[in-house]
């Protein structure tokens, strides 16, 4: 099985490749055993497989938005743009069911890998601030936060119990 994960010389499959692959032997080696006419294609209703898998394009960040209100928008509006299919359709799932009752459907988009890293990095930069402000005891302070700080400040340690 492990030459059958593999992809070329040293390069595992991602996992859901590996799941694919796992599938396709499964499911011809329920033919054989049954005895029933060789159908490479076939997968048996039940198997393992992943609802939301899409190939990746290089250079490019992918995810999923619930089309819940102002949430496809939302994404828009910070740069992400909608994955087309073959049949030049947005790419789109039912992923569960809607607030009020109907099927709820999510939305494949992408943005450049950059602006992704970007956005990550600004994200970082705020959860950093307020941990500094933590180590402070100074988080909001501003709005009259009267929680108690000891003298010797706060210290943290990665892991450490209580």
């Amino acid at each position: 099985m492990n030459e059958e994960i593999a992809r070329g010389p040293g390069r595992p499959r991602k996992f859901h490749e590996q799941i694919a692959a796992q599938n396709t032997v499964a499911a011809v080696e329920v033919q054989v055993e049954a005895g029933l006419p060789q159908r490479p294609s076939r997968k048996p209703f039940g198997s393992m497989s992943l609802k939301l898998d899409y190939p990746q394009r290089e250079g490019f960040h992918r995810h999923w938005f619930n089309d819940i209100p102002g949430r496809v928008e939302r994404a828009k509006e910070a740069g992400y743009e909608h994955v087309k299919g073959n049949d030049s359709k947005n790419v789109s799932r039912i992923v569960g069911t809607a607030e009020g009752g109907g099927a709820l459907t999510a939305f494949l988009m992408e943005i450049p890998e950059e602006w992704y890293k970007q956005d990550m990095a600004l994200e970082q930069k705020v959860i950093d601030e307020k941990e500094a402000a933590i180590r402070q005891g100074t988080l909001d302070k501003a709005e009259g936060d009267n929680r108690y700080v000891p003298s010797q400040g706060i210290s943290i340690k990665a892991g450490s119990k209580p």
